[in-house]
């Protein structure tokens, strides 16, 4: 940053030139962001500034959780969202702002007062923009900027944490921000903080009680083309709901992916995070990744999310044309096979760690699945017990689906009453099969 473009702390005394409203009203946590956005910059153009806008973090609103703490790398980025800009055209009037349109992801420099202001928890007053930043935003936005001698970014904290920042302007024929000015502004984006962050957890918690409510798409209307499958999904006993799920992906080519995924404990907590998790887990295999990417790439939402979580997860795609199943696990109990008019056997694939505990990378397997071999996927719920340890209970589960069933619906019947009829966790169970070619 040259000379010219000093950015400073705060912290003048003189009483600012264009005074905020005498009483500025608390934006309302129960509106949704945008809303809650627009508010304060109508609080604050024309009077105060000439121009405002106001950002939120784009992991909020990705991840939807307040971040665990401030960020501390000095080379990182900012990545907001915008959710208002406000500015006065020739006159005074108010003209909207299509430099900054709401909803478009900014990534600011590291070195950018935005950026800094997180960074410090402090308001910064500067004069002209970085180049590093100027060459990040649109040309549009950089024209805008131009038009501005001064400028006031105030970081949006509550519990502290950081969750946005208001950036106010000014022209050249308006007094340049002084200390007082960036007090008033750091009041009103502290307030605008909890608001946005009130805003937000009135939202997942709306979210999340219409995902609790609303019933899943059975496995009958999803049945892929050239497999046989059923699966079943259970709460433990004495709850309504858990934090196991299943998925059936169809894919390109023919091809179908399974996932099974299971986070730790049960009841309406667990049951919040399995929303959040099957949701992304269902946008990565319909992208078509590869199993080990979308564990990956399924870890990352994991540690986004606001609470600490653990699951573990299960990724199959089974290839009917090539008679093969490519697989991988996050911390997951290993698939079994059942092979026709034969044993069962546990196939031998790379293990991962759990979901949701440091940035990990995960190995697949590619394993034969020919015609009459029955998949079987689970949770821990169905073979573990309090007196039964997993290891025994894999065995059992070899042997339950090694028997001949009429159909795989009722395989999932018999061997959750054969193995899991306490139901002390959730339990859940998916099978699939190629179907051997008719006679």
């Amino acid at each position: 940053m040259s000379d010219s473009q000093r950015t400073t702390t705060a912290r003048g005394d003189r009483d600012p030139v264009y005074p905020l409203p005498p009483r500025l009203p608390m934006p309302d946590p129960t509106a949704d962001p945008a809303r809650m956005a627009e508010h304060v910059t109508a609080a604050v153009v024309p009077g105060f500034a000439d121009a405002a806008s106001v950002f939120a973090l784009e992991e909020l609103l990705s991840g939807g959780g307040l971040p665990t703490r401030v960020p501390r790398a000095r080379q990182a980025r900012l990545v907001v969202r915008t959710l208002a800009t406000t500015a006065t055209a020739a006159g005074g009037r108010l003209a909207p702002s299509t430099a900054f349109p709401a909803g478009e992801v900014v990534a600011f420099a590291a070195d950018s007062p935005c950026s800094q202001c997180v960074l410090d928890a402090a308001p910064m007053i500067f004069s002209r923009a970085s180049r590093s930043t100027l060459r990040r935003i649109t040309p549009a936005a950089a024209t805008a900027i131009a038009q501005y001698a001064s400028f006031l970014t105030a970081p949006m904290i509550t519990r502290g944490r950081p969750v946005g920042v208001l950036a106010l302007a000014r022209t050249p024929h308006a007094p340049a921000f002084g200390g007082a000015d960036a007090r008033a502004a750091a009041d009103l984006a502290a307030r605008a903080g909890g608001a946005f962050a009130g805003s937000l957890a009135l939202m997942r918690r709306q979210s999340v009680a219409e995902a609790l409510q609303r019933p899943r798409p059975g496995p009958a209307a999803r049945q892929p083309g050239g497999l046989e499958i059923a699966g079943r999904c259970l709460p433990a006993a004495g709850t309504d709901v858990g934090g196991d799920w299943y998925d059936i992906i169809p894919l390109p080519d023919g091809r179908t992916g399974l996932v099974v995924g299971d986070v730790m404990g049960h009841g309406p907590q667990a049951a919040a995070v399995m929303t959040r998790l099957s949701a992304a887990a269902y946008t990565l295999a319909d992208a078509d990744l590869p199993p080990s990417e979308l564990l990956r790439q399924l870890n990352r939402t994991a540690l986004a999310l606001p609470r600490e979580t653990l699951a573990t997860c299960a990724y199959a795609v089974i290839d009917p044309a090539a008679g093969s199943c490519t697989i991988a696990t996050a911390g997951h109990l290993p698939p079994v096979l059942a092979l026709p008019g034969g044993p069962a056997r546990v196939p031998g694939i790379p293990g991962g760690q759990s979901l949701g505990i440091t940035p990990a990378s995960y190995g697949q397997a590619r394993i034969r699945l020919r015609p009459g071999t029955t998949l079987c996927l689970y949770t821990d719920g169905l073979v573990e017990t309090r007196t039964r340890p997993f290891d025994q209970g894999i065995l059992a589960l070899q042997t339950a689906i090694a028997r001949q069933y009429p159909d795989l619906a009722t395989a999932c019947e018999e061997v959750i009453t054969s193995l899991g009829d306490r139901r002390e966790d959730d339990i859940t169970i998916v099978l699939a099969r190629i179907p051997n070619a008719p006679s």
